[in-house]
């Protein structure tokens, strides 16, 4: 492959909603361009972009991968990216590194959740949609053009109506140039428009010069008088359009067929690596300004590292975009996050290339210190470019090694699928004792069991996060202990009265205050009974659980000359602790947080019927500039356990969320009963 340039080079993100034939279209493409030499088939696993193990196994896509084509002249780089909502991370690195999107949707009726989602997360991006399975016995091709038109109004531009014999396309008519297209074997030929397909052509003509139209005065007032459109003015305006974001072509085809057209309208509308349109700003660190740069060979050498692969054979593989100037083997540079320095190596089983130039995709090997989301540049020109945003992980279950090897090896797998994965975390509970997974949702947490399985061989139980409940009093009462301890030689002796309240803080274990008289308790071992108290208050009397909000005052007591010691005080403050707790209205807090729910307007009953049976208090609502809802509610963490689940069933995948720990409450009866059962 040889070296392009940034106006040559263009970065495509594939999207659709999971199992409407993006891998296939993409496994067709390159066959096209000549990087294949066979199409392959999801069911058999041999296609290019699903090749992990849980890919063949699940027949779709878990991860990103990047395929390189070359096509008239230019260099393609097609991100390939799940459908799953449970993977939007990859699309997140996806989407930060391309400049244009291809959306797939199948040909049956309706817009589906997938398709709203992917027009949503491109919406700043030149995209082209392109309706695939024309050959499927359920197609309805012309109500789904009507379906997209009603949707998305003017900006859908339809360029190709396919010419279908039964279920079979057998050509197009490419009405942007008003050009019939035969299929003959892999070629295709000039044809006339067949007579009968008039009547559909036509509203699609008037739909694409409508379309052209609103791209600029001068082609609107030739529209408003009539006149025709050249071919030359349709064609520009389609890459304006789509270049400013006003056009959207649609295409059409099956797995197979049509896909030339796909690669041709790519290269014809979708904007360089290089253009203008596609300036950004970063970070200078050393002015602490920021620049507008561009995609600029001129400049000197930057790259952005978008995503990790852990591969057990290669090691660390970086996914990288060269934002700046050009990446030679061999060269130096500067890690800005890291402050280190990376040394260029060529990588194995990687296909090798001389240099990548700014705009383009690559990939390498052995960097040692960096991660995603990482600058590299050189030390004259230190920039930070923006880092990708990705989706925070709220749905978390415990990790239970299975048997005493996998827990020795469990920790270093897990910490290598971290760094290819910023929407997996891992946390270790010193309280509960359990290691806690958190992802996007139930198929990403078995993924991730399946990745350990397949690539470390490591075997593992999923379970329950426990939930850090508390407990506190609400009662007052004063109670006396004395320890005395006689052993031969020196005993132990250690007297106290405490009084113990609530202090209706519940960001503490306790509040400690002394008020003895007369030395009864001598100074020197207060220290002793606040150690007793931090001791006492890790553990309830209800349920185990540790104590918050207490306050404990010392108001009396005696002591020994002889016998009385630091652990001795320590002992009688803990047993009177323990004594004196169950009467003082023992009870358990809850912890609470605050959700803030974003989703569309029609979804705003079903997230408040479903927060009333949760036990939460919706706080609020607001209308945010998009259009929008914005719910903000307080609710117990037991209920809401799983709630990135519950959401995406309650809104087809369209609302998202994040949540913040709040404080704890008072637990009702029946929920403090049923923990304490289950903690007997």
């Amino acid at each position: 492959m040889r070296t392009y340039h940034s106006n040559e080079i263009g970065n495509v993100v594939v999207l659709g909603h999971s199992g409407s034939g993006k891998t296939s279209v993409i496994e067709a493409m390159a066959y096209r361009a000549g990087i294949s030499n066979r199409i392959g088939n999801i069911k058999d696993g041999n296609t290019i972009s699903d090749y992990s193990p849980e890919e063949i196994q699940k027949q779709s896509s878990v991860g990103l991968s990047v395929i390189p084509l070359e096509w008239n002249h230019c260099k393609i780089n097609i991100l390939d990216t799940p459908g799953s909502f449970d993977f939007v991370g990859e699309v997140e690195a996806a989407l930060k590194v391309a400049e244009s999107a291809l959306i797939v949707v199948p040909a049956t009726r309706g817009i589906s959740v997938g398709t709203k989602q992917a027009m949503h997360q491109a919406q700043d991006k030149g995209k082209m949609i392109y309706i695939s399975g024309l050959d499927y016995p359920n197609a309805e091709y012309k109500e789904k053009l009507e379906e997209l038109k009603m949707t998305y109004g003017k900006a859908i531009a339809p360029i190709q109506v396919p010419i279908m014999e039964g279920n079979k396309m057998v050509g197009y008519v490419n009405v942007a140039k008003m050009e019939g297209r035969y299929f003959e074997g892999e070629q295709t030929h000039a044809c006339p428009i067949p007579d009968n397909m008039w009547d559909e052509i036509m509203p699609i003509k008037d739909m694409i010069d409508e379309a052209v139209a609103n791209t600029n005065d001068e082609l609107l007032e030739k529209y408003i008088n009539e006149e025709p459109f050249t071919k030359e003015e349709i064609s520009w305006a389609l890459r304006q359009g789509v270049m400013n974001h006003s056009l959207i072509p649609v295409l059409c085809g099956t797995n197979q067929i049509g896909i030339q057209i796909v690669l041709n309208s790519m290269v014809a509308f979708f904007s360089a690596a290089g253009d203008m349109v596609n300036s950004m700003v970063v970070k200078n660190i050393d002015t602490d300004e920021d620049d507008l740069i561009g995609f600029d060979e001129s400049l000197a050498p930057s790259l952005f590292v978008f995503k990790t692969i852990a591969d057990p054979f290669v090691g660390r593989i970086s996914l990288l975009k060269v934002c700046t100037g050009h990446i030679y083997t061999g060269m130096s540079l500067y890690n800005v996050q890291k402050k280190e320095v990376e040394k260029i190596m060529k990588g194995k089983d990687l296909i090798e290339v001389d240099e990548l130039c700014a705009g383009d995709i690559g990939a390498l090997s052995k960097l040692t210190y960096t991660q995603t989301n990482d600058t590299l540049c050189t030390l004259d020109y230190r920039i930070v470019y923006e880092p990708i945003h990705f989706s925070h992980p709220y749905f978390g279950k415990s990790v239970i090694p299975v048997g005493k090897s996998n827990e020795e090896k469990i920790t270093n797998a897990i910490s290598k699928l971290l760094e290819e994965d910023q929407t997996l975390k891992f946390v270790n509970n010193p309280e509960t004792k359990q290691q806690c997974l958190y992802g996007l949702g139930d198929i990403h947490i078995d993924t991730v069991v399946t990745k350990l399985k397949t690539r470390f061989k490591i075997d593992v139980k999923l379970d329950n996060i426990i939930i850090p409940y508390r407990e506190t009093i609400r009662g007052s009462v004063t109670h006396r202990y004395k320890y005395k301890k006689q052993s031969g030689g020196h005993g132990q002796y250690g007297d106290v009265e405490i009084t113990f309240e609530p202090s209706h803080d519940y960001e503490k274990p306790y509040i400690f205050e002394e008020k003895v008289f007369g030395g009864a308790v001598p100074k020197a071992y207060f220290p002793a009974v606040e150690k007793g108290l931090i001791e006492a208050t890790k553990t309830g009397v209800l349920a185990n659980y540790p104590v918050l909000g207490l306050k404990a005052t010392l108001i009396d007591g005696s002591y020994h000359s002889v016998d009385s010691s630091e652990i001795a005080f320590k002992t009688a403050t803990i047993m009177c602790f323990k004594e004196a707790l169950p009467k003082a209205k023992p009870t358990l807090l809850e912890p609470f947080v605050t959700l803030h729910v974003y989703i569309a307007e029609q979804y705003t009953g079903d997230i408040m019927s479903h927060f009333n049976k949760k036990r939460a208090r919706v706080m609020g609502s607001d209308i945010l500039e998009d259009g929008m809802i914005k719910i903000t509610a307080e609710a117990p963490q037991a209920e809401v356990m799983n709630y990135a689940v519950d959401l995406r069933s309650m809104t087809q995948g369209q609302g998202f969320f994040d949540m913040e720990f709040l404080g704890y409450e008072f637990a009702p009866d029946l929920v403090q009963k049923q923990v304490i059962e289950a903690r007997k």
